[in-house]
Protein backbone atom coordinates (compact mmCIF):
# COMPACT_ATOMS: atom_id res chain seq x y z
CA UNK A 1 0.00 0.00 0.00
CA UNK A 2 2.81 2.34 -0.70
CA UNK A 3 1.66 4.66 -3.41
CA UNK A 4 4.08 7.08 -4.94
CA UNK A 5 1.75 10.00 -4.82
CA UNK A 6 3.20 13.27 -3.55
CA UNK A 7 1.86 14.63 -0.32
CA UNK A 8 -0.79 17.21 -1.09
CA UNK A 9 0.45 20.76 -0.62
CA UNK A 10 4.17 19.94 -0.99
CA UNK A 11 6.13 20.60 -4.15
CA UNK A 12 7.86 17.61 -5.76
CA UNK A 13 11.48 16.99 -4.74
CA UNK A 14 14.18 18.08 -7.12
CA UNK A 15 17.45 16.35 -7.87
CA UNK A 16 20.57 17.69 -6.20
CA UNK A 17 22.79 19.57 -8.55
CA UNK A 18 26.43 20.39 -7.80
CA UNK A 19 28.17 23.19 -9.60
CA UNK A 20 31.39 21.35 -10.55
CA UNK A 21 32.99 24.54 -11.81
CA UNK A 22 32.65 26.16 -8.38
CA UNK A 23 34.02 23.04 -6.64
CA UNK A 24 37.03 22.94 -8.99
CA UNK A 25 37.64 26.67 -8.47
CA UNK A 26 37.58 26.29 -4.66
CA UNK A 27 39.96 23.29 -4.88
CA UNK A 28 42.41 25.15 -7.13
CA UNK A 29 42.32 28.23 -4.88
CA UNK A 30 42.98 26.04 -1.79
CA UNK A 31 45.96 24.38 -3.45
CA UNK A 32 47.37 27.76 -4.47
CA UNK A 33 46.98 29.14 -0.92
CA UNK A 34 48.64 26.05 0.61
CA UNK A 35 51.50 26.23 -1.89
CA UNK A 36 52.11 29.92 -1.21
CA UNK A 37 51.95 29.38 2.57
CA UNK A 38 54.45 26.52 2.33
CA UNK A 39 56.78 28.60 0.20
CA UNK A 40 56.57 31.49 2.69
CA UNK A 41 57.26 29.17 5.67
CA UNK A 42 60.22 27.53 3.91
CA UNK A 43 61.71 30.91 3.03
CA UNK A 44 61.25 32.19 6.59
CA UNK A 45 62.88 29.10 8.11
CA UNK A 46 65.85 29.30 5.72
CA UNK A 47 66.39 32.93 6.67
CA UNK A 48 66.19 32.09 10.38
CA UNK A 49 68.64 29.20 10.03
CA UNK A 50 71.12 31.50 8.30
CA UNK A 51 71.18 33.82 11.34
CA UNK A 52 72.05 31.02 13.79
CA UNK A 53 75.04 28.67 13.49
CA UNK A 54 74.40 24.93 13.30
CA UNK A 55 74.28 23.17 16.65
CA UNK A 56 77.16 20.80 17.45
CA UNK A 57 76.45 17.08 17.55
CA UNK A 58 75.93 15.72 21.08
CA UNK A 59 78.83 13.69 22.50
CA UNK A 60 76.54 10.70 23.29
CA UNK A 61 75.70 10.21 19.62
CA UNK A 62 77.59 6.95 18.99
CA UNK A 63 76.87 5.27 22.33
CA UNK A 64 74.59 2.24 22.59
CA UNK A 65 72.86 3.48 25.75
CA UNK A 66 71.88 7.10 26.34
CA UNK A 67 70.32 7.70 29.74
CA UNK A 68 68.03 4.74 30.31
CA UNK A 69 67.22 4.22 26.63
CA UNK A 70 68.93 1.49 24.62
CA UNK A 71 69.97 2.77 21.20
CA UNK A 72 70.08 0.00 18.61
CA UNK A 73 71.16 1.20 15.18
CA UNK A 74 69.65 -0.64 12.25
CA UNK A 75 72.83 -0.53 10.18
CA UNK A 76 75.03 -2.46 12.65
CA UNK A 77 74.66 -5.94 11.14
CA UNK A 78 77.70 -7.40 12.91
CA UNK A 79 76.25 -6.49 16.29
CA UNK A 80 72.98 -8.15 15.35
CA UNK A 81 74.79 -11.35 14.43
CA UNK A 82 76.70 -11.28 17.73
CA UNK A 83 73.48 -10.73 19.71
CA UNK A 84 71.76 -13.57 17.86
CA UNK A 85 74.72 -15.89 18.47
CA UNK A 86 74.70 -15.01 22.19
CA UNK A 87 70.94 -15.66 22.44
CA UNK A 88 71.26 -18.99 20.62
CA UNK A 89 74.14 -20.01 22.90
CA UNK A 90 71.96 -19.22 25.94
CA UNK A 91 69.02 -21.17 24.50
CA UNK A 92 71.19 -24.18 23.69
CA UNK A 93 72.95 -24.09 27.08
CA UNK A 94 71.70 -24.76 30.57
CA UNK A 95 71.92 -22.88 33.85
CA UNK A 96 70.14 -21.52 36.89
CA UNK A 97 67.28 -19.05 36.56
CA UNK A 98 66.40 -18.96 40.29
CA UNK A 99 68.41 -21.31 42.54
CA UNK A 100 66.25 -20.57 45.59
CA UNK A 101 63.18 -21.94 43.84
CA UNK A 102 65.08 -24.57 41.89
CA UNK A 103 64.36 -23.10 38.43
CA UNK A 104 66.78 -23.95 35.64
CA UNK A 105 66.77 -23.40 31.91
CA UNK A 106 67.52 -26.33 29.64
CA UNK A 107 67.54 -26.83 25.89
CA UNK A 108 64.02 -27.84 24.85
CA UNK A 109 65.13 -31.20 23.46
CA UNK A 110 66.79 -32.09 26.78
CA UNK A 111 63.75 -30.90 28.76
CA UNK A 112 61.38 -33.00 26.62
CA UNK A 113 63.62 -36.06 27.08
CA UNK A 114 63.54 -35.57 30.87
CA UNK A 115 59.75 -35.26 30.88
CA UNK A 116 59.37 -38.40 28.75
CA UNK A 117 61.73 -40.27 31.11
CA UNK A 118 59.62 -39.16 34.08
CA UNK A 119 62.39 -37.23 35.85
CA UNK A 120 60.73 -34.75 38.24
CA UNK A 121 61.80 -32.82 41.32
CA UNK A 122 60.12 -33.90 44.58
CA UNK A 123 57.19 -31.68 45.58
CA UNK A 124 57.61 -29.31 48.48
CA UNK A 125 61.40 -29.19 48.49
CA UNK A 126 63.97 -27.56 46.28
CA UNK A 127 65.95 -29.97 44.14
CA UNK A 128 69.62 -30.45 44.91
CA UNK A 129 71.97 -28.14 43.03
CA UNK A 130 73.22 -29.52 39.73
CA UNK A 131 76.73 -30.90 39.57
CA UNK A 132 78.04 -28.27 37.20
CA UNK A 133 76.36 -25.29 38.86
CA UNK A 134 79.68 -23.84 40.02
CA UNK A 135 80.72 -23.45 36.37
CA UNK A 136 77.39 -21.90 35.33
CA UNK A 137 76.04 -25.08 33.74
CA UNK A 138 73.62 -27.82 34.69
CA UNK A 139 74.55 -31.50 34.58
CA UNK A 140 71.14 -33.16 34.47
CA UNK A 141 70.91 -36.92 35.05
CA UNK A 142 71.29 -38.89 31.85
CA UNK A 143 68.19 -40.36 30.30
Amino acid sequence: MSDRHPIPGHPPAQEDRVDTRAVALVGAASLAIFFLAGLAATTYLRLQRGEHPALPLPPELGETKIGLVEQRPFGDRLRGERDRAARLAWLEGAGWIDPARGLVHLPIERAMALVVAGVRAPRGEAPPPPLGAANGGVDAPSV
